[in-house]
């Protein structure tokens, strides 16, 4: 019966961690500690951030990105240097001033190239603000079905990624008024995709997972979870920075990752990574997490084990409730001497 009793208590307790270790997930009273350990991460890039990036990394990279013609790299090295109250020399702000005060026309001329082939705009963010508004429409989708099917109508190879994400992205248009709107993020994230393959901002990694999502039973599936990871990007950071940072996942587990790097890292994405590297900026991510799921496991623990103790408490409490009254004890008999001596004694 002890043994029994024993295992029994050390069971509860199990169940009991196990439990509250799901609650903790699931309750919302949970989402402060998310909340916290999402502010200590975006704590931990910003100290990062600014512990590298310093006069004599910024300054050479800001000449650097100058010579290239990088007009991106120039407003991101620029808004780092003013944030961080970096001192600049007065001819390179000079540069920098007037490289991003671009006309009209030119950026006009630089949107129209982006339009007519996706493969020879200057930059994905002249990409994401001229292509994506004509493709994000339905015409887009439709544009790219009737491009593919052109193709296989003349005998040749149809990019077959490409059409499944722009089936996927009418699918999803169409399911707009069922969903009250809740397939558009799906829409865009489709669409996204769809403009990074035409770019060619796709690593190798992630085309093959594109194309193995779209050879499956179920591509709309498959396709929607890629496309989760997008829509994360774009809401967190911007949709001018989903390109540049798609751009660096190597598969689809490493797009997740730099999904959950932009829930905290927010506008700040492309500047966090641009500075760390996506190698240090994920390992810092993963120290962070790390950190909270210790802290969130212990607290689970301890509410476990007050758990057990209070369960072993009720429990014994119940026992000795349910227990039957001890039967009363009769005195023993006399033996023979003492019942004659008790006789003699009697009047």
């Amino acid at each position: 019966m002890r043994r029994l009793a024993r295992l029994t208590l050390l069971i509860w307790s199990l169940a009991s961690v196990a439990l509250t270790g799901w609650m903790l997930a699931q309750n919302p009273f949970a989402a402060p500690l998310v909340d916290r350990g999402l502010s200590e991460a975006r704590l931990a890039l910003d100290r990062a951030v600014a512990a590298r990036a310093t006069p004599d990394w910024l300054i050479p990279r800001l000449r650097a990105a100058l010579d290239a013609g990088d007009r991106p790299m120039v407003q991101m090295l620029s808004d780092l240097a003013r944030d961080q109250g970096t001192p600049l020399p007065a001819d390179l702000r000079a540069r920098a001033d007037a490289a991003l005060d671009v006309g009209m026309m030119q950026t006009l001329s630089d949107c129209g190239a982006c339009m007519r082939d996706v493969t020879a705009c200057p930059s994905l963010a002249l990409v994401a603000a001229c292509t994506l508004p004509f493709e994000l429409s339905p015409a887009g989708d439709a544009a790219a079905l009737i491009r593919q099917g052109g193709t296989w109508a003349t005998g040749g190879d149809p990019d077959g990624i490409e059409a499944a994400l722009a089936t996927l992205g009418l699918a999803a248009t169409a399911g707009t008024l069922v969903t009250a709107g809740g397939s558009l993020p799906l829409k865009g994230a489709a669409t996204t995709l769809r403009v990074a393959r035409r770019a060619d901002a796709l690593s190798p990694g992630m085309t093959r997972a594109l194309s193995a999502a779209a050879r499956s039973p179920a591509p709309a599936r498959a396709l929607s979870g890629i496309a989760a990871d997008v829509a994360t990007i774009g809401r967190h950071a911007s949709v001018g920075q989903v390109l540049p940072v798609l751009r660096l996942a190597d598969d689809q587990a490493e797009l997740g990752r730099l999904a959950r790097l932009s829930e905290a890292a927010g506008p700040r994405t492309g500047r966090t990574l641009t500075v760390l590297g996506k190698s240090d900026s994920l390992r810092l991510m993963r120290r962070v997490a790390d950190a909270a799921m210790a802290a969130a496991a212990l607290i689970g623990l301890v509410m476990g084990q007050i758990a057990a103790l209070i369960g072993a408490a009720v429990q014994m409490a119940l026992r000795r409730a349910l227990a039957p009254a001890p039967a009363r004890r009769r005195p023993p008999p006399l033996r023979a001497p003492y019942r004659a001596m008790a006789l003699i004694r009697r009047p």
